[in-house]
């Protein structure tokens, strides 16, 4: 009797619990840094998982420096890697998939890089806030989801963005930007600008080239431009003023 009675407290208390299976929490932090010579390069391909990014471009910079901040499992099971194939760098930055939840802190790889200007600049982002400044070459960046700051770029820029807040200022260059959901806010841009917008609010500022504008919902502003075309207003106000050239409006 008394081990039934055992039996049935016990299954009694394991009935009000939540059994984790296979959880984890990141409460590992370590930091690395890495370099690469930049003598022979041309081009920088960025692969990164979740965490932030932060990228300053430097005229005086002869190599690729990466300081990278991680918070991981014990197992740290990641990967951080700088190499080169020919003309271009390469930089691998996430964490392996891990079959279970996460219980506490997930893991990240926040990175703070510097990098030659005249470099041509490719990132594939995961998740995570990112910011990029004083690039002296194209820019084409692929990111998932966070909020994003451009700065300071001296060639053509080329976005695809998830979801999350987006900010351009001064690109010497054209603009080509689809966007998901979230503010957008571009200006300063000495070439035509291209944007492709789902969702969130839209302002686009001192642009010299043509504006054109694809947009699902949320205010659109446009305030001095050398001309504009919106193929499609969607939902929301539209604010339009000091256009040089034509103005097409397809509502």
């Amino acid at each position: 009797m008394a081990n039934l009675l055992s039996l049935s407290i016990l299954t009694v208390v394991l009935s009000g619990c939540m059994i984790q299976v296979n959880a984890k929490s990141a409460d590992v932090t370590l930091q690395e840094n890495l370099s690469l010579d930049a003598g022979s390069l041309n081009k920088f391909d960025i692969e990164a998982g979740a965490g932030s990014l932060e990228i300053r471009g430097d005229a005086s910079s002869t190599e690729i420096q990466v300081q990278a901040n991680i918070r991981t499992t014990e197992d740290k099971n990641y990967t951080l890697e700088l190499d080169q194939s020919g003309s271009t760098a390469r930089l691998v930055a996430k964490h392996h998939s891990h079959n279970g939840s996460w219980y506490g802190s997930s893991p990240k790889i926040d990175l703070i890089i510097i990098m030659p200007d005249s470099l041509m600049l490719d990132i594939d982002d995961g998740s995570g806030e990112i910011e990029v400044s004083n690039i002296g070459n194209a820019l084409n960046l692929k990111d998932g989801s966070g909020s994003a700051t451009i700065e300071n770029i001296k060639g053509n820029v080329k976005i695809d963005d998830g979801s999350g807040g987006l900010t351009i200022t001064g690109v010497q260059g054209n603009i080509e930007l689809e966007d998901g959901s979230g503010s957008l806010v571009v200006s300063n841009v000495t070439g035509n600008v291209e944007i492709d917008d789902g969702s969130g609010s839209l302002s686009v500022k001192d642009v010299s080239g043509k504006v054109t504008i694809d947009d699902g919902s949320g205010g659109i502003s446009v305030k001095r431009a050398g001309a504009l075309k919106i193929i499609d207003a969607g939902s929301g106000g539209l604010s339009i003023s000091d256009i040089e050239g034509e103005t097409d409006i397809d509502s």
